[in-house]
């Protein structure tokens, strides 16, 4: 039995059965680019495909959700294709660099620009680069990412970030609870969980390696506690709130 703090993002009680979120692995060699003409057009070909599947998730959400969570998808769509940050790839793809290599540094380098700055919206706009940067990544990459759309009954998902589209296709029958190692009250992973009424704890440190696959878990998204292991009694009193 152990009892940890997090941050209570989303109200309510959760109990179920811990299932533990790994994002794929992302890394890559970087290697010198000799056809800059055929390694733009791979770049654009990853940049369609992500943009696509965004599209796909924000009418889902538009659906099951609601206009305005839909709309953080759709701004996913429009960061990705920003002029700007394609100009910059497609410079530094034409310097002999590779696709993914390109996508990092332009990607990083807007994101610390984006962190940079006071407003609290510019600096959930860095944490949507980095969502995007995953997505395109993971298309050059020919890996999978994270899907939460298909889950057993009562699961509790446990991840370093709750991504925008994560949250997009999460599978809400099934989830009732959420917990992350990152993010606050007014991250896009909060705003999403509080509108799909899932209980959230975010920035629990260490989330995914104190909590193991198969544990049973209450997240109590209304004081920011998670409980490990609970046993019967404290079950029966979370049951009863």
């Amino acid at each position: 039995m152990g009892m940890y703090q997090g941050v209570n993002a989303s109200e309510g009680i959760g109990i179920g059965t811990v299932m533990v979120a790994v994002d794929p692995d992302l890394t890559f060699e970087p290697h010198e680019v000799a056809d800059s003409a055929a390694e733009k057009e791979r770049y654009q070909s990853a940049l369609s495909v992500f943009c696509e599947k965004t599209q796909a998730q924000a009418d889902h959400m538009k659906e099951t959700v609601g206009e305005a969570e839909a709309e953080i998808m759709s701004g996913h769509i429009v960061l990705a294709q920003d002029p700007g940050m394609t100009d910059a790839i497609n410079a530094a793809i034409d310097g002999g660099t590779c696709a993914e290599q390109a996508l990092m540094d332009t990607s990083t380098m807007f994101e610390n620009m984006f962190l940079s700055m006071d407003d609290e919206m510019f600096r959930l706009r860095a944490a949507d680069i980095a969502d995007i940067r995953t997505g395109i990544l993971a298309e050059l990459l020919g890996k999978e990412v994270v899907d939460l759309s298909v889950l057993p009954e009562n699961t509790v998902v446990v991840v370093h970030d709750l991504t925008p589209s994560m949250t997009a296709t999460i599978d809400k029958e099934n989830v009732v609870g959420i917990v992350t190692e990152v993010g606050g009250r007014t991250s896009h992973s909060a705003i999403i969980a509080r509108a799909l009424e899932i209980p959230a704890v975010l920035s629990l440190e260490n989330a995914c390696s104190l909590i193991k696959n198969g544990d049973t878990v209450v997240v109590n998204g209304s004081t920011g506690e998670v409980v490990l292991a609970p046993s019967e009694a404290e079950l029966e009193g979370f049951r009863d709130l």
